[in-house]
């Protein structure tokens, strides 16, 4: 719950996201079946087992948004329950254990309370700490972070170089064009949503895949290429053409060597969860042959940045 709470209720969306807990270990084994490797953004919170752990975690400066409501802070201190059996909307220290446990999955942070970078009354200095609570958090149950996916895709160049001097130096970045840039909650219009909609099933937006991570601000960026939209009970003829989306920009990426960077968050597949994971299974029949064919290759993010350094390297 701590990504949409600003705006959804246990009352209003905890179906999905006790259907995300579901589908969970049901992605970690298409994934150990198909050999594809995963990097997991997680909400540093997760790694607690009790409310007081969180709290013993809060970082020492606390972002003071303008609206109050984008904040997790007051949760952690009464709203929320006291551990995962109890409260298993807010805690998912066995899920993460689960992921940790599965090849080839990567732990990677999404702040350590879905930090906002780009809204308004947030700082620079609450960011740092933000990132220092879910380094030291994630240490504790064992993990080291090397990676970072932004909330909402919030992100300035100052961002990047706080998370490379904490030693997070890979990110999944954004395309650098109208509807997918990254911006604030306000500026993702009507218009945009609209645009981004339309482009999930036929080209609208121009875009073409990088062939290997780009260095910026001392990160790498594993830019992203497509959200996988979840399927739809009463739309399913979208779903059929977003399918076909996917894989079409796939077998583009495959031909041409360049990355194709899909991700979806589990509540995603909370809902409808049986036709989301055969949707999931299509693409990953799709990855098969394309690594049959043009030896399409399966890495976490870390592991495209490592694979862009040992490239470089050798150029050199």
């Amino acid at each position: 719950m701590w990504g949409v709470r600003y705006h959804m209720s246990t009352d209003t969306y905890g179906d999905a996201v006790l259907g995300g807990r579901e589908a969970i270990p049901e992605m970690l084994k298409l994934f150990s079946r198909y050999g594809v490797h995963a990097t997991w953004a997680t909400v540093g919170l997760l790694f607690a087992r009790t409310r007081q752990e969180m709290l013993d975690y809060m970082p020492d400066v606390l972002p003071n948004y303008t609206n109050a409501s984008l904040s997790n802070y007051e949760a952690i201190q009464g709203d929320i329950g006291e551990n995962e059996k109890e409260d298993p909307y807010h805690f998912g220290r066995s899920l993460l254990d689960l992921v940790a446990d599965t090849p080839g999955q990567e732990v990677a942070t999404h702040t350590f309370a879905h930090f906002y970078c780009l809204e308004d009354g947030q700082t620079l200095a609450a960011f740092k700490a933000d990132i220092q609570s879910a380094k030291a958090i994630a240490k504790n149950a064992g993990h080291s972070l090397k990676s970072i996916v932004f909330p909402r895709n919030q992100y300035r160049k100052d961002h990047l170089e706080i998370c490379a001097a904490e030693g997070i130096k890979t990110f999944r970045g954004q395309p650098d064009i109208f509807a997918y840039r990254s911006m604030t909650n306000r500026e993702v219009t009507p218009l945009v949503r609209g645009v981004r909609l339309l482009d999930s099933v036929m080209p609208v937006v121009p875009r073409k895949d990088p062939l290997r991570p780009q260095q910026f601000a001392g990160a790498s960026d594993v830019k992203a290429s497509r959200f996988l939209r979840p399927w739809r009970a009463s739309w399913p003829a979208y779903s059929s053409l977003h399918l076909n989306r996917v894989r079409s920009e796939m077998r583009s990426a495959a031909e041409q060597g360049r990355q194709f960077h899909l991700w979806w968050h589990p509540h995603n597949f909370g809902r409808n969860a049986r036709e989301n994971l055969v949707q999931l299974e299509k693409i990953l029949d799709e990855y098969a042959r394309l690594k049959s064919s043009h030896g399409m290759e399966s890495v976490t993010m870390s592991e495209a940045a490592q694979e862009k350094l040992l490239s470089s390297d050798k150029e050199c």
